[in-house]
């Protein structure tokens, strides 16, 4: 018997009371056997014995249950005499309820891995097909900035930078709020991971007697949250001042989380004995990574 016919003739057998289906009830044998004699019909799928076949035992209590409507099993006929019914010992079968109940936790049961493996293959799918289309994701906050006019930094001071623009030419951009190009604060719309950048091209004349001010002489360029760069996180970047020449360039990069409403900017250190000069074309930027 088929699994799908096994599983009416439980169904209808925890019913109430109805016959189970015609293909339920007609079990086929083999040709030449006494029941395949007998014709359809002849003998009724007994529910407990359809469930153990189901759960693919043949369960203790098979050879004893009867075949025939009334429950009584015939005993074998003598030489000439008629057959004679015997009663038959009783069985103990579950309760109708209770295999009701194991089918459905059965059923329930498969139709979750089939709907686990099914989401599964489908996200497998889905994630191909992105790599295979190459879908992008938009960037929601980016910009790219540059300062307009050269700034001085006096000896011995800290200074945070301003006066940025966004030049008209390839590469440059800005998209998304918060960013004051006065200021040079750069204010996060949302709470996420920001990747900041500044390159910096410095420039300092020689002091007038040799060795004047440069013992001791460093440049720090920093990228602080709300201005606080000895309490808040921040990237920082130190370079050693020297007599080499007068013009080079710093540059400071990595990723800060910023709240929303949060701001970033870039600060100068200047610790020599001389001032320098951040010049024009320096550049700001910073793109949101992820939330």
């Amino acid at each position: 018997m088929r699994l799908p016919e096994l599983c009416l003739a439980l169904l209808c057998a925890t019913g109430t009371g109805t016959e189970p289906p015609r293909a339920a009830r007609e079990r086929p044998l083999a040709p030449g056997t006494a029941a395949g004699r007998a014709g359809p019909g002849a003998a009724p799928v007994d529910p407990r014995q359809a469930w153990m076949l189901l759960a693919g035992s043949s369960g203790p209590g098979n050879g004893e249950r009867g075949r025939g409507r009334s429950g009584a099993r015939t005993a074998p006929a003598g030489a000439g005499s008629p057959e004679k019914p015997t009663s038959a010992a009783p069985a103990s079968p579950r309760m109708p309820e209770e295999l009701l109940r194991e089918l459905q936790l059965l059923l329930r049961g498969m139709a979750k891995l089939c709907r686990t493996a099914g989401e599964g293959r489908k996200e497998e799918e889905s994630r191909k097909g992105n790599l295979r289309g190459g879908v992008q994701h938009r960037v929601e906050a980016a910009f790219r900035c540059r300062t307009r006019e050269d700034i001085t930094v006096e000896q011995k001071m800290w200074q945070e930078l301003g006066l940025f623009y966004i030049p008209e030419r390839e590469g440059m951009f800005h998209r998304g709020p918060g960013l004051n190009l006065t200021s040079g604060q750069y204010k996060a719309p949302i709470a996420g991971y920001y990747a900041f950048t500044s390159t910096l091209h410095i420039a300092h004349r020689e002091p007038q007697r040799k060795g004047q001010g440069w013992r001791g002489s460093r440049l720090r360029v920093l990228i602080c949250v709300q201005s606080r760069c000895q309490h808040n996180s921040n990237l920082e970047t130190v370079s050693q001042l020297g007599n080499s020449g007068d013009l080079f360039t710093i540059s400071v990069t990595g990723t800060l989380y910023l709240q929303a409403g949060q701001y970033a900017s870039v600060f100068v250190d200047n610790s020599a004995g001389f001032p320098l000069t951040v010049q024009s074309g320096s550049d700001f930027s910073a793109v949101l990574l992820g939330v």
